[in-house]
């Protein structure tokens, strides 16, 4: 039992160079936790930029077993998200959920105190249709010896920067429900609730969480980026059909947040632990502008 209640000092972090696990494995390691961040390319400027933070790189991946059970086997704690898949389908998410479970199996068997787990928000609606996924892996962390928390993160902002949302090319290519709110977040926010979440670690076993911000539809995204660069934008409403043609899964997904939406985000719990998260507008003043104009002087 004691085991339970020490604190949490050694983090491994999968996915650290990625959005979500470097800016967990920077907001741990400016609050003193020791990061150990696993990468598959430890040469990167991205796991070079953590190691000089102040993070031990442990090369490899989630498939790397025994690299996984030698490093887990010292660590208190485990920040997990999963490699991102842009073109999803049944197999891709059976192997997420199986890649998901193998390693949260090595943690309970490495004796690992605490397993933070970065999902994505409705996993459970998507569970009608995607059988084996992200749900999944919830379920078997909560089911579990381990003590364990999932994250559900909203849309990225920095999502925004991706190729596929055209906006290098002055367009604004939506596959979402035109008039639907959805939440929008920051990745450095997820890194400050992830530490938190690790300090306090107790408080939050057996949790789950939705973890995003202000809602807006695409429409209002599309107002807000005009208004900040200053330019017109073309919006390019992807139909339902063509999204079918690239991933069934993904189409399914939008059709049901046009019929459902998500479920509402208890703001008050996450402004009890962290009164302020990053606005879009300020998001898009502190970096998102900048990077989209480099995206389309690129282009040009």
């Amino acid at each position: 039992m004691l085991k339970r209640i020490l604190k949490m000092k050694k983090i491994l972090v999968a996915g650290a160079t990625g959005k979500q696990g470097s800016a967990t494995a920077y907001e741990l390691l400016k609050n003193g936790f020791e990061v150990f961040a696993l990468t598959r390319n430890p040469m990167s400027p991205e796991a070079e930029q953590l190691k000089q933070a102040g993070a031990q790189l442990v090369k490899g991946d989630l498939e790397d077993v025994e690299v996984l059970r030698d490093t887990l086997s010292k660590m208190d704690g485990l920040y997990l998200v999963l490699p991102g898949v842009w073109v999803s389908s049944i197999e891709t998410d059976e192997a997420e959920a199986a890649l998901g479970i193998q390693t949260l199996k090595l943690a309970e068997e490495q004796g690992v105190k605490f397993v933070l787990y970065s999902s994505v928000m409705a996993s459970d609606k998507q569970d009608l249709f995607r059988p084996k996924f992200k749900f999944t892996i919830e379920k078997y962390l909560l089911e579990s010896q381990l003590q364990g928390t999932v994250i559900r993160p909203a849309s990225f902002m920095e999502n925004l920067i991706l190729p596929s949302f055209g906006l290098g090319e002055g367009k604004f290519v939506n596959p979402l429900p035109e008039e639907t709110a959805i939440s929008w977040v920051a990745t450095k926010d997820i890194g400050t609730f992830a530490r938190i979440i690790f300090q306090n670690h107790n408080a939050f076993n057996g949790k789950i969480i939705d973890f995003g911000g202000e809602m807006f539809t695409p429409k209002q995204v599309l107002k807000l980026l005009e208004d900040k660069l200053n330019q017109k934008i073309e919006f390019i409403q992807v139909p339902v059909e063509i999204l079918y043609q690239q991933s069934e899964t993904f189409a399914k997904l939008v059709e049901m947040i046009a019929k459902e939406g998500y479920d509402p985000i208890d703001y008050e719990l996450i402004s009890s632990w962290m009164p302020k998260l990053t606005g879009f507008d300020e998001w898009l003043d502190a970096e998102g502008v900048d990077k989209i104009k480099e995206l389309q002087a690129a282009a040009n």
